[in-house]
């Protein structure tokens, strides 16, 4: 799959792709300052600094076309700037037949020179630089972690945005869509402003798994491990409750008593209250009634961080969980947040234990659906949870990286609980499930049982696939 990666970057290895990466960005940051600095009237000033950065692409090996066409996001400026001379202030001066404003003139050049050349400087560095050089190099810098952690996200989610926008074009032609027809282009503004809607829910589930990995938007401080209750259960909930703001009852009084070492599934249909639940157990939604442990520690506001340490979620998308640049960094993301000690051993254990060890460098875009369940994984083993959450762990999974993820599981020595619909894969990993509909749970008992119970599973919308037997 191809990304943003694709789309700025273009990989060489001709001394300016090998120049330190930061020494890039402070020369591309001072002849943009420069350019906005030289009076507008020096046109032969703005020239040379048109050859030198030729010069630059030249060097590097990137064929001038290839930043030409990049270069059309700065065509609403040049719109602007031709527009300037027309309907600008007097005085004014007669050019071809046409009454046009000096002012205007200089204020359209001021705008077509200096956006055109600052454009064309921020694709020579993108061009020359990989996006996880680019974050390394404002680390060097002392940038403020706050400013390279939107930098990360911005680089890391242009590539999923890009993605999706390629899928929904060719969902379009594949029905007859032709951009080219006017009369086409309603369908064009509605992928639009569809593809915002999906951006701004993604950014919204990505914040969840943010915060759910320790995050808080300040430096963390040493980890402090809370001890555990000897007696207590891996997770105990009480009467859970909860309503959604626009007043949607989600829960309505969930109990559950999980045993350390246990893997339960927590089974049900579509809009049962399963995610909810699970969200719930890590302490990303909060304010309902009813009490939630996990081994002897309330989840409350003061016990959040270890709360969010002990229980590992992993959320149904992994793109919802992979917002870092590399694996590496994405494996590293909570262990640093929660102030854990030898962060790289910690990421190389982790991906050994899911067999992820050589896609460390690697974005997480350019990896299957399998492999990128796998790292989601590894990012929250890395923190040495003691209770594993995975939201339908394997939807959109093909059967063999479906199989592959069922015996990583049954291979890890955790307790777990699986939020899932697909009632075989819970037979595979868990000895006993748990039924949620309607926000109460509705059974809990052997997973065989529990199945085999063909009336209870048509009561609740569930199924075994066809064909499927339990004996």
């Amino acid at each position: 799959m191809s990304g943003s990666h694709d789309v700025l970057h273009h990989a060489g290895d001709s001394p300016v792709h090998r120049l330190a990466p930061h020494v890039k960005i402070l020369v591309a940051f001072g002849a943009v300052l420069g350019v906005v600095a030289t009076p507008r009237t020096v046109f032969g000033l703005f020239g040379l600094y048109l050859l030198l950065i030729v010069a630059v692409w030249s060097v590097a090996r990137v064929p001038v076309l290839w930043f030409v066409k990049r270069a059309v996001i700065e065509v609403p400026f040049v719109a602007l700037a031709f527009l300037l001379p027309v309907f600008g202030t007097d005085p004014r001066a007669d050019v071809v037949g046409l009454s046009v404003s000096v002012e205007g003139a200089l204020a359209g050049w001021n705008i077509l020179a200096k956006g055109t050349l600052g454009v064309l400087i921020s694709l020579t560095l993108a061009a020359t630089t990989a996006p996880g050089d680019l974050l390394k190099g404002l680390q060097v810098l002392k940038v403020p972690a706050p400013l390279i952690m939107i930098a990360t996200l911005m680089l890391r989610y242009g590539e999923v945005v890009v993605g999706e926008a390629r899928r929904m074009r060719v969902a379009r032609i594949s029905r007859g869509d032709d951009p080219r027809f006017l009369w086409q282009a309603g369908a064009l503004a509605r992928s639009v402003g569809t593809l915002f809607i999906r951006s701004y829910e993604r950014g919204e589930r990505v914040h969840l798994a943010m915060v759910s990995r320790g995050w808080t938007g300040s430096p963390a401080g040493s980890a402090t491990i809370v001890a555990r209750t000897p007696a207590a259960p891996a997770l105990e909930v009480s009467k859970l409750a909860f309503a959604y703001p626009d007043g949607h009852q989600a829960l309505f009084g969930v109990d559950l008593r999980v045993e350390r070492g246990e893997r339960v599934a927590v089974l049900g249909p579509n809009g049962a209250g399963k995610t909810t639940f699970a969200l719930h157990l890590n302490g990303v939604h909060a304010g309902g009634s009813g009490t939630v442990s996990v081994a002897g520690l309330e989840v409350t506001r003061k016990n959040l961080r270890e709360i969010r340490r002990r229980v590992g979620l992993v959320f149904q998308d992994p793109d919802d969980q992979l917002f870092c640049p590399t694996v590496a960094e994405d494996v590293a993301f909570g262990p640093r947040n929660f102030g854990m000690s030898d962060v790289d051993g910690r990421v190389r254990a982790a991906l050994r234990s899911v067999g992820m060890e050589a896609v460390a460098d690697r974005s997480p875009l350019h990896l299957s659906g399998g492999q990128r369940r796998r790292v989601a994984l590894a990012s929250v083993l890395a923190c040495d949870p003691e209770l594993l959450v995975l939201d339908e762990p394997s939807a959109n999974l093909e059967p063999v990286a479906r199989r592959e993820l069922a015996e990583l599981l049954l291979a890890l020595d955790r307790t777990m609980l699986v939020v899932t619909h697909d009632l075989p894969f819970a037979l595979q990993i868990c000895p006993r499930s748990v039924l949620i509909d309607g926000g109460v749970v509705v059974a809990d008992g052997p997973t065989r049982e529990v199945l085999a119970d063909s009336g209870l599973l048509a009561r609740h919308r569930l199924e075994l696939p066809y064909g499927f037997r339990l004996d």
